[in-house]
């Protein structure tokens, strides 16, 4: 297990939000003006300006990264030093920001030993279907990461070479891709010639619609499907995610989409289909309860 010293801790307790994002997670900062200020992609009313962050929808604030994982995305304290520490080992922060551009390195993070704790977290926390969890470790899609314990999801290119990971913690809601990733390569669990493509925002959503087909004995495999690895309601563009998966895969003609019933969800499904609809037959299937797909999955598993 992963030791803190007083000297970690005093480390850790420098590193200020901003500084945390441009390093490891540029991606999510939007800038707000010509100003150096900001607000994120996924918490569009966190701004961040002189040094400190501020969730207006929330009433709460602080200055380094320690305190917005603890008090934004739900980590305990050790949990949060931890992840920090780790980070900073593996890639220490520094002034001169790589910009959104630059091609960061990718490298997957350290697997941990067992799935014990990912394989806990998904079936019984998330309903996902314990056999489609097995396949996706078997086939290398899935694995728990070392220290921190979180579930992996891996995107491959056509030569099953590993080109981009999320996580998404087991004892939080905290989620994000891990650096270098490249979106062009989202999680995806596809069949070379099916024409049908499912589109969701999430891996879980992805995961837990599969799991529904699965509850009711339907063939899954004659589809694919494709996680967005997140969304901005505020972007009237095409995601990249789904841009490249389609010019990949010309022989896809049908899109169902299944993003979140939520404002961003609703606002991004309308510009995809006002975008594509031309192109192929797309369809717009939110979940007919609940939030999202897992919400749904969670009260069909009620029943």
């Amino acid at each position: 297990m992963t030791q803190i010293r007083k000297s970690d801790i005093a480390k850790i307790k420098e590193l200020d939000l901003l500084t945390y994002f441009k390093n490891y997670g540029p991606d999510e900062l939007i800038r707000n003006g010509r100003n150096e200020s900001y607000y994120l992609r996924h918490h569009d009313s966190l701004k961040l300006s002189n040094g400190m962050w501020y969730w207006w929808s929330r009433g709460i604030g602080g200055k380094t990264a320690l305190d917005y994982l603890i008090k934004v995305e739900g980590f305990t304290f050790k949990d949060a030093a931890i992840y920090l520490k780790d980070l900073i080992q593996d890639r220490p922060p520094t002034k001169d920001y790589p910009s959104r551009k630059q091609n960061l390195p990718f490298r997957l993070p350290e697997r941990n030993d067992c799935e014990d704790k990912v394989f806990d977290y998904l079936v019984n926390e998330r309903c996902i279907d314990p056999n489609l969890v097995k396949e996706l470790i078997k086939n290398g899609k899935l694995y728990e990461g070392k220290f921190t314990h979180d579930a992996i999801f891996v995107g491959f290119d056509e030569d099953h070479i590993p080109r981009f990971a999320c996580r998404r913690s087991t004892v939080t809601n905290h989620k994000q891709d891990c650096l270098g990733s490249n979106k062009e390569y989202s999680f995806n669990i596809s069949k070379s010639d099916n024409e049908v493509l499912h589109v969701f925002e999430s891996v879980i959503d992805l995961l837990s619609f599969i799991s529904i087909a699965m509850m009711y004995d339907i063939d899954y495999s004659s589809a694919s499907y494709l996680s967005l690895s997140g969304i901005s309601g505020n972007d009237q563009r095409i995601p990249i995610a789904l841009m490249s998966y389609l010019d990949r895969h010309p022989y896809i003609n049908h899109i169902v989409l299944h993003l979140d019933n939520d404002p961003a969800g609703r606002a991004s499904s309308s510009s995809i289909i006002q975008a594509l609809k031309n192109r192929y037959d797309i369809k717009d299937k939110p979940p007919q309860e609940g939030k999202d797909i897992n919400d749904y999955l969670k009260i069909l598993k009620k029943f």
